[in-house]
């Protein structure tokens, strides 16, 4: 047997053993002998991480994705509550005041799509690579997406 297979072999061994479960560092990206990062970097990840700090860029992404969803949900419940009260109205009036509540709702949330959109403009700006980029929001789509949730 060759010395890396017997290398690989006892590797294979001890993680079928469980040596390697409880280490300190497992499931942690360590950057800190990487060739390839550069000192500066190395320094501010360590920083970051010891901190239990977030990059900029990664608490950015997050906000965005938490007033996405509130405005989303806010759509939903907005036209779930259009759906039951126009199921229940008898009274044209009626119907009309509920039409009217679901356009300033349509409205409030166009409102922050367009904010959103802005958002994700600058976000994007920031991100260290196009491949966390963002997509801006496009109403068609959310109204569809809007439309198959209520029907699902």
């Amino acid at each position: 047997m060759n010395f890396s297979r017997l290398i690989e072999q006892k590797l294979k061994e001890a993680r079928e053993a469980g040596q390697f479960d409880n280490l300190p560092q497992k499931g942690r990206l360590d950057l800190s002998e990487d060739d390839g990062v550069r000192e500066d970097e190395r320094l501010a990840m360590h920083l970051l991480k010891s901190n239990d700090i977030l990059p900029a860029w990664i608490e950015e992404d997050k906000a965005l994705r938490e007033k996405l969803d509130a405005a989303r949900g806010a759509l939903h419940r907005a036209y779930a509550w259009r759906r039951l009260r126009l199921a229940q109205a008898t009274q044209a009036s009626e119907r009309s005041r509920i039409e009217r509540e679901w356009e300033r709702a349509r409205a409030k949330f166009e409102r922050e799509v367009e904010e959103i959109n802005r958002d994700i403009f600058h976000f994007n700006l920031r991100a260290p690579s196009s491949a966390v980029h963002r997509l801006p929001l496009r109403l068609r789509e959310e109204y569809d997406r809007l439309e198959r949730a209520a029907n699902d």
